[in-house]
């Protein structure tokens, strides 16, 4: 199997001109954990929750709520994004895929082919994907 047999082909993305409020909201809305960032149709960077908790400012800090909400409103995508972050390609095996994601740790690829963002796979596809095999 190959990861094109797997992977989400309708991503949910960002441009890295986006605030922080609303990769939240994105996340929240789609239930994901894991957001593409692009530039006509190209892949530049990629947000995970884990990015953006680590970037905001906690409120129990004592930082007001103005000032929070100032935060989240006025910080861009574009400066707490990885930039050129691991990829998959639609013809990449699922076993590449799965080491790559052990080996970095990492929960999601983009998949990019032409240089385009064209899905994205994550360690739920996988799982998935071993679950219909051991069906």
């Amino acid at each position: 199997m190959n990861v094109s047999e797997i992977m989400t082909r309708e991503v949910v993305t960002l441009q890295e001109g986006q605030s922080l409020r609303d990769a939240f909201g994105l996340l929240q809305k789609h239930r994901i954990r894991h957001v593409p960032v692009v530039s006509e149709g190209r892949l530049i960077g990629i947000v995970t929750d884990r990015d953006l908790r680590r970037a905001t400012p906690s409120l129990l800090t004592g930082i007001d709520r103005e000032s929070f909400d100032k935060f989240l409103d006025e910080t861009h995508i574009g400066q707490i994004m990885t930039r050129n972050p691991y990829t998959a390609t639609p013809s990449m095996s699922l076993k590449d895929a799965a080491k790559v994601l052990i080996d970095q740790r990492f929960s999601a690829l983009p998949v990019i082919e032409g240089g385009k963002l064209v899905g994205i796979v994550t360690e739920t596809d996988l799982l998935k994907a071993l679950y219909d095999m051991l069906e």
